[in-house]
C-alpha cells in the first residue's frame, strides 16, 4: 500500500512507486489527434464483441493505433459524447477529462488549465496568450468564450496533455484540446435531435448531408438551445442565467479526385440572455490577522440603505439591480485543401474569424447601487494560414513540416460607470452622493500579435520495435497595443459641489477615471522542440519516454499604470518530461495505461489582483516558477459482451517553487506581498477522476425490428482547490463529485429514445471562487444543479 498523508492521500513519492511497479505490465494511452489532421478514426462500442475496439488517430497526419503513439491523450468519440445526455459545451464536458480545468462565470471570463498550467484565476485578459491550445477542424480559436459554445457536429474530441507545438499551427504550453466535426458526406444522410428537460429546456438539431454533384458534397446544420435562467433575480422578478442560442453551420467538400479535396466551412453562432454574472458566497470578517478593523460589507450597506440578501448562495436567488443582458456572436469562414503528390500531402488551411462580447454588467453584482457598469465590449478578429508536408508511410523516415502564420487583434471598450452609493461605500459614509454619481471611466484598449512559426518533426524507424521522434519549432511574434483612457458619464461638475468637497472630488475622480494615453510593442522569437523515443515491450505492450519545451510569447499589460505595473510580461517557457506505458490485456478486454509528468514552468503569467490601490486593479504578472508533477492513469475495459467501462484518474501536485511577490491574503493584506513558494499552485486539484459505466442489450422491437436497450452512467470527481492565484483561503473550492445516469432504446433503423440525468444527486459545489475585498464579500459561480430530460436521435 502507498504511503498515507495524515489527511489519507497518498504522497508523492509513494505515487511514483506505484505507477512505476505498473509499467512494466501497464501503461497510459495516448495519442494526439493533431490539430488540423484528418478527423480520427473513433470506433463505435461494440456490444458484440468482449473487446475494447481499437482507436484510430491521425495525430501524426497518419492513421495509427493510439496505443503506439508517444502522446498522453483521452479521446471522447461521439457515442460517448451522445451518452452524456443534456451536455452541450465544453465546459460541462471538462467532468469527463480529468486533466483539464475551466474556471469562469462569462463568455468573456473563462480560464482554461491542464495540470495546473494555462492561465488561472477565472478572468482572462486579451494581452496574454492562452496556456492550452483550442483547435476546431485544425483552427485555432483563442477566445475563452468557445468553451460554453454550443457543439455542433462534432465527431471527437481529444485532450493532449504537456507542450504541442511541433506538429500544431499555434505553440501551446499545457496542452492542446482538439475538436473534430463530420464531414460533408457523398451518401445522403439525415440527422436530428430533440431534447427536452427541467427548467423548460429544448434543444434541437438538424443536420443533413448528401451529394450537389459527383464531385461536391454538403453538409447544412442548425441548433437551438434555450432554458430559463437558473437563478431568480428579486428585483427584477425573473430567472436569470438562461439560455437563447443559435448556430449554423455549412459545410463544402469538393473532391474532384482521389488526389485532391477541399473543404469549406461558414459557421455563425450567437448566444444571448441574462448570463455571466457572480453571486455573493460568504461575507468577509472585518478583522485582520493583526487586530486592524475595516469597514466590511454589511457596515457599508447600511450606510448607503441597502438590505442584502441572506448569504446562501445555493439558494440561486441574486439581486443585481442593473441589466445583465449579454449577446456572444461569432463567425468564421475556413477552407482546407489536401493534396497527394507521389506519397506526399500537402496542405493547406486558411480561416478568418470574427468573435463579439457584447456585455451589459452589473459592476458590484449586488443590490447596491454602487458600479452601475463594469464592461469590456470586444469586438475580436483573427486570421490563420498553414502550409503543411506530410512525407509517405511505411519509410524509415517520417517527417512533417510546415509554416504557420496567426494574426488577431482586439478592439475593447471598458467602462465602470458609478452610482448613487459609489461615494459612501468606496470612500466613506459621510461622503455625498454627487462625489462619483454617474462618473464613467471609459478606455479603448486595442492589443494585436502577429506570429509567425515554422516547424517540423521526424520520426526515425531504427528498428520495428525501436522509434525515436524529433522536432523543433521556431516562432517570431510581433505585439502591439494602444491603452487610451478618459473620463465619461454625466456626474456633477466640480463647480457645483459645496467648496469643503471639491478637492477631496478632484481626488477620487482621477482615481476611479483616471486619464491616461499610451502605446506600446514588443517583438521576440523563440526556438521549441521536442525529442521521444518508443519502444514496443510486445505487440500490446508500449513504453515511450520524452522531453519537450514549450513557449509562451510576452503578455502585454494594457491598464490603468499603478507602481510595479509593468506593461510587458517575460514569456513562459516550460520543460516536460513524461514516461509511460500502454498496454492491451486479458486478451484485449482490457486496456490500461500510466503516465509520469515532470513539468517546470518558468516566468509563469498569470492575472494577478493589485489591491494596495484604489480602485484595485487587474493586471498580468509572472508569478516565478510552477512545477506540476504526478501521475495519469487511464482504461477502457470490455469485460463480456455488452458491457463497456473507461476510468481516467490524475494525481496532479502543483505547486508555485518560486512565488516571493505574491499579492498578500485578504487576512494578511496589510503586508502588501507574500512569499508562496513552496505553495499549492491554484486551479489545480490534487484529485481528479472520471468514470463511465455502460450496458447494451440487443432486443427485438415491436413489428420484429432489431435494436438494442442499454444504461449507463457516469461519475466525476475534483479535490479542494485555490481560484485565486496568491491561494487566499477564501478562494478554495471545495472538492466535489458529480452522477450522471442515462438509459434508453436504440432501433437499427436509425432513432433513439434515452432519458437522462446530469448531477442526479443534486451536488452543491463551486466552478470558481473569488474574493473581493472592495465590497467586502466572496463572490463566485456555482456549479449546475441537477437536469434531467429525454432525447429523441434520429439518422437516416
Amino acid at each position: 500500500m502507498p504511503a498515507q498523508r495524515a489527511n489519507g492521500a497518498p504522497t508523492f513519492k509513494a505515487l511514483l512507486l506505484a505507477a512505476s511497479a505498473l509499467l512494466p505490465g501497464a501503461g497510459w494511452a495516448g495519442h494526439a489527434l493533431a490539430a488540423d489532421a484528418p478527423a480520427a478514426a473513433l470506433a463505435p462500442d461494440n456490444a458484440d464483441a468482449a473487446a475494447v475496439d481499437a482507436l484510430v488517430v491521425t495525430a501524426r497526419y497518419r492513421s495509427e493505433d493510439v496505443q503506439t503513439v508517444p502522446i498522453p491523450i483521452t479521446a471522447l468519440g461521439g457515442q460517448q459524447l451522445e451518452a452524456l445526455g443534456g451536455t452541450f459545451n465544453l465546459k460541462q464536458l471538462m467532468q469527463q477529462l480529468p486533466s483539464l480545468n475551466i474556471q469562469g462565470f462569462s463568455g468573456r471570463n473563462q480560464t482554461t488549465t491542464i495540470r495546473g498550467i494555462g492561465t488561472n484565476a477565472g478572468g482572462t485578459n486579451d494581452g496574454l496568450e492562452q496556456g492550452v491550445g483550442l483547435y476546431i477542424d485544425g483552427v485555432y480559436r483563442p477566445r475563452t468564450g468557445t468553451a460554453i459554445t454550443d457543439l455542433v457536429d462534432v465527431e471527437s474530441i481529444q485532450l493532449l496533455r504537456g507542450p504541442q507545438g511541433t506538429l500544431f499551427g499555434k505553440n501551446t504550453v499545457a496542452g492542446a484540446i482538439d475538436i473534430r466535426t463530420r464531414e460533408p458526406s457523398f451518401t445522403p444522410e439525415w440527422r436530428g435531435e430533440v431534447s427536452v428537460g427541467n427548467y423548460k429546456y429544448l434543444r434541437a438539431y438538424g443536420s443533413y448531408s448528401g451529394p450537389i454533384t459527383d464531385n461536391l458534397a454538403i453538409r447544412f446544420s442548425y441548433l437551438r438551445n434555450e432554458r430559463e435562467g437558473l437563478y431568480y433575480n428579486t428585483v427584477y422578478k425573473k430567472r436569470w442565467d438562461n439560455l437563447d442560442n443559435n448556430a449554423y453551420r455549412l459545410d463544402l467538400l469538393y473532391k474532384p479526385t482521389d488526389d485532391f479535396k477541399l473543404r469549406v466551412t461558414a459557421d455563425y453562432s450567437i448566444q444571448k440572455g441574462n448570463m455571466g454574472f457572480n453571486v455573493v458566497t460568504a461575507v468577509l470578517p472585518t478583522t485582520k490577522a493583526n487586530g486592524s478593523v475595516v469597514r466590511g460589507f454589511y457596515e457599508k450597506a447600511a450606510s448607503v440603505g441597502y438590505t442584502p440578501l441572506a448569504i446562501d448562495p445555493f439558494a440561486r436567488k441574486i439581486d443585481l439591480d442593473n441589466s445583465q443582458f449579454d449577446r456572444m456572436p461569432s463567425w468564421g469562414v475556413q477552407s482546407r485543401a489536401d493534396w497527394q503528390v507521389g506519397g506526399f500531402t500537402l496542405s493547406s488551411i486558411s480561416a478568418y474569424r470574427d468573435w463579439r462580447w457584447i456585455p451589459n454588467y452589473d459592476g458590484d453584482q449586488i443590490g447596491a447601487n454602487v458600479s452601475t457598469q463594469g464592461i469590456v465590449d470586444t469586438v475580436q478578429t483573427q486570421f490563420s494560414q498553414e502550409l503543411r508536408l506530410v512525407s509517405p508511410d511505411e519509410r524509415r523516415l517520417q517527417y512533417t513540416a510546415g509554416l504557420y502564420y496567426f494574426w488577431q487583434e482586439a478592439d475593447d471598450w471598458t467602462t465602470s460607470a458609478y452610482g448613487r452609493d459609489a461615494a459612501k461605500w468606496l470612500l466613506g459614509a459621510t461622503y455625498p452622493d454627487a462625489v462619483l454619481n454617474g462618473l464613467a471611466s471609459v478606455a479603448h484598449v486595442v492589443p494585436a500579435t502577429h506570429s509567425y512559426a515554422a516547424y517540423g518533426q521526424a520520426t526515425w524507424n531504427l528498428r520495428p520495435d525501436l522509434r525515436l521522434t524529433a522536432g523543433l519549432r521556431y516562432t517570431y511574434e510581433e505585439k502591439t497595443g494602444l491603452y487610451d483612457a478618459k473620463v465619461g458619464g454625466s456626474a456633477v461638475a466640480i463647480a457645483d459641489l459645496p467648496t469643503a468637497w471639491q478637492a477631496l472630488a478632484i481626488t477620487a475622480r482621477a482615481t476611479y477615471a483616471p486619464v491616461s494615453r499610451y502605446e506600446a510593442d514588443w517583438n521576440g522569437d523563440n526556438v521549441s522542440g521536442l525529442l521521444s523515443a518508443s519502444y514496443d515491450l510486445s505487440d500490446d505492450a508500449h513504453a515511450y519516454a520524452s522531453y519537450s519545451r514549450g513557449y509562451k510569447s510576452a503578455g502585454i499589460n494594457l491598464v490603468r499604470q499603478t507602481t510595479g505595473v509593468d506593461i510587458f510580461v517575460a514569456p513562459e517557457k516550460v520543460d516536460d518530461y513524461e514516461l509511460g506505458v500502454k498496454t492491451r490485456l486479458l486478451d484485449r478486454r482490457l486496456e490500461l495505461n500510466a503516465n509520469l509528468f515532470w513539468t517546470t514552468d518558468e516566468n509563469y503569467q498569470a492575472n494577478y489582483v493589485n489591491t494596495t490601490v484604489s480602485p484595485a486593479v487587474t493586471y498580468i504578472a509572472n508569478t516565478g516558477t510552477l512545477r506540476s508533477r504526478g501521475v495519469e492513469l487511464d482504461a477502457r475495459a470490455a469485460p463480456f459482451s455488452g458491457l463497456t467501462a473507461t476510468l481516467s484518474a490524475s494525481y496532479n501536485e502543483a505547486r508555485y517553487q518560486s512565488y516571493k511577490n505574491a499579492s498578500a491574503q485578504y487576512l494578511t493584506s496589510y503586508q502588501g506581498v507574500k512569499d508562496l513558494s513552496g505553495a499549492e499552485a491554484s486551479g489545480a486539484p490534487r484529485w481528479t477522476v472520471a468514470a463511465t459505466l455502460r450496458y447494451a442489450k440487443p432486443i427485438t422491437l415491436a413489428g420484429g425490428d432489431g435494436g438494442e436497450a442499454y444504461i449507463g452512467g457516469d461519475y466525476s470527481h475534483r479535490s479542494h482547490f485555490f481560484a485565486a492565484v496568491n491561494d487566499d483561503i477564501f478562494s478554495l473550492v471545495p472538492g466535489y463529485q458529480v452522477f450522471g445516469l442515462n438509459g434508453g432504446v436504440r432501433s437499427d433503423k436509425g432513432w433513439d429514445v434515452s432519458i437522462w440525468a446530469r448531477n442526479l444527486f443534486d451536488e452543491e459545489y463551486f466552478n470558481t471562487l473569488s474574493v473581493n475585498a472592495t465590497y467586502g464579500i466572496v463572490q463566485g459561480t456555482l456549479g449546475e444543479p441537477r437536469t434531467f430530460g429525454a432525447t429523441l436521435r434520429i439518422k437516416r
